[in-house]
């Protein structure tokens, strides 16, 4: 009688055991069930846009939860024509992780349709076009095109159509400014980018000289051609930097007062720095830059300084002048210079002149000169002061730049040397570096300090070596602020120079300190 008893107990138990477990599996799959509904399944409202006659609407629901982590959303877009659903599609935008939401589109109501641009950090942007009936569109009239371009972009004057060889094709012409127009449901036309194209011919070409063409991407049509700039910077190295990037800002603040960014940002999509020796390469705009740009252009000048300074630290040059040095210095080579004119320049006062430990001079000596300018010849003389067995080491040490010799130095009697030329009247020089003894020179881009103006943007104050000296195996740079130069260190007491250092025998620069000069 006592074992059936246990014998209930433990089938009892057994029971509820099983019914619990059964309860938690169903509360868990409930759960599991709940969380998949928020995560995948449930819509939420973001937003509806009505038509300007109040006929028509778009209702924008998000779909769910964007993709853990950093993956898609998902949004479901519902067209109306009052309460009856005309249309409907779902749209994944990749926008960092971001919901869905107003910020991904952006509506266009036309008298045929309604286009949506979705856009996403992570995605180029996609256009959706949707037909108010559904029908095929056959197109619009010349009327309702120029009404429909004068509403878009607030046009005021005449604007004259004329026909092409394509019947879906038309040329508008307003005032000096022309541009394709495709008669399609969205109406796709170049006025945004050929106003951009000529608002920056004003700027480059007729007010600021510098170096200017356009880098131009053919669409299906002349209506969908798409333009980058190409900016170029004066003469090689880094001389211009400071100046070209005021120019880039002010290019863009004076685009943006008839075009401002928020109105065409696929027009300001970046621009192509044109450097001497240097590959193009595009520069993308940031979009969170421009948007702050209108405040303060500080931040936008500071990171274009920064990215063509590292750039042109780290980017391998093109050109020859550049490339990598090659052999040792052959002090018998064959220069075609006859005798007569080797003794000529070895008569020449030396402007820079270095001797090594063994006597030898070498000398960097004027044989030409042109607009204020002096071009160089490197000459060796065997004999210090003597012109007896004076050779030619370097017929055009500073690459056909001309300028002023301001000093060459061989670092403790080395092949390894450097030589300055200077510039704008002296004001400003180049560093050039030679491995080879002087055979063969390149000019050498030293890295930014970064010294800010009282603005806050960059600038670098060091822009005249003067001269190069080694400790170890590490050879240092000393450079100063030329004779213009005002930048005053406080916690120095006075006007620096820069010591930059290359531990690599001249292959990579480091920006080391600021000092004053031992005077």
């Amino acid at each position: 009688m006592i074992e059936k008893k246990e014998q209930s107990r433990l089938k009892k138990f057994i029971k509820g055991v099983g019914i619990f477990f059964a309860v938690i599996f169903l509360l868990l799959f409930l759960f599991i069930l709940c969380v998949k509904y928020m995560v995948s399944w449930r819509l939420t409202d973001v937003a509806r846009e009505v038509s300007p006659d109040g006929r028509y609407s778009l209702l924008f629901q998000e779909k769910g939860e964007a993709d853990f982590p950093f993956g898609s959303s998902h949004g479901k877009v519902t067209l109306f024509d009052g309460e009856e659903k005309v249309n409907k599609f779902f749209v994944d935008i990749a926008d960092d992780g971001g919901a869905f939401r107003p910020a991904n589109f952006n509506v266009e109501w036309m008298p045929a349709g309604v286009i949506i641009i979705f856009s996403g950090s992570e995605q180029a942007d996609e256009e959706v076009d949707l037909l108010y009936d559904g029908d095929v569109f056959t197109g619009y009239s010349e009327p309702e095109i120029e009404d429909i371009l004068r509403s878009r972009y607030g046009l005021s004057g005449r604007l004259d159509m004329q026909e092409t060889s394509d019947p879906k094709l038309l040329k508008v012409i307003l005032g000096d400014l022309s541009f394709y127009v495709k008669n399609d449901m969205a109406l796709h036309n170049g006025y945004y980018q050929e106003l951009f194209k000529k608002l920056s011919e004003e700027y480059f070409l007729n007010y600021r000289g510098r170096g200017f063409e356009w880098e131009t991407e053919e669409g299906e049509t002349p209506a969908d051609v798409r333009y980058t700039p190409v900016i170029s910077m004066y003469g090689p190295g880094k001389q211009d930097l400071e100046s070209f990037c005021y120019d880039v800002c002010a290019w863009l603040a004076t685009c943006f007062e008839k075009l401002p960014y928020d109105e065409a940002p696929e027009v300001y999509s970046g621009f192509i720095p044109d450097i001497y020796g240097y590959e193009r390469v595009k520069y993308w705009f940031q979009d969170n830059v421009l948007t702050d740009f209108y405040e303060n252009d500080t931040y936008f000048y500071n990171a274009l300084y920064m990215y063509l300074d590292r750039f042109m630290d780290e980017e391998k040059s093109t050109d020859g002048e550049n490339a990598s040095f090659v052999g040792e210095a052959d002090e018998t080579a064959d220069y075609p210079i006859d005798a007569g004119t080797l003794n000529l320049w070895a008569s020449i006062d030396a402007d820079a002149e270095y001797v090594f430990n063994d006597g030898t001079r070498y000398a960097l000596v004027p044989v030409d000169r042109a607009l204020g300018s002096s071009y160089y010849v490197l000459m060796a003389f065997p004999n210090g002061a003597s012109k007896e067995g004076a050779y030619l080491v370097n017929d055009d040490p500073y690459n056909g730049s001309g300028g002023g010799a301001g000093f060459i130095t061989f670092v403790d009697d080395s092949d390894l040397g450097f030589s300055c030329l200077t510039y704008s009247g002296g004001s400003e020089g180049i560093l050039y570096m030679t491995r080879d003894k002087g055979k063969s020179f390149v000019s050498v881009d030293l890295p930014s300090p970064m010294i800010k103006f009282q603005s806050g943007k960059m600038y670098n104050p060091f822009v005249m070596p003067e001269r190069a000296w080694a400790v170890g195996d590490t050879v240092y740079i000393a450079v100063g602020q030329g004779p213009d130069g005002d930048y005053y260190n406080e916690t120095l007491g006075g006007k620096p120079v820069g010591i930059y250092a290359t531990d690599d025998k001249g292959e990579s620069f480091r920006f080391v300190r600021e000092e004053l000069r031992a005077d």
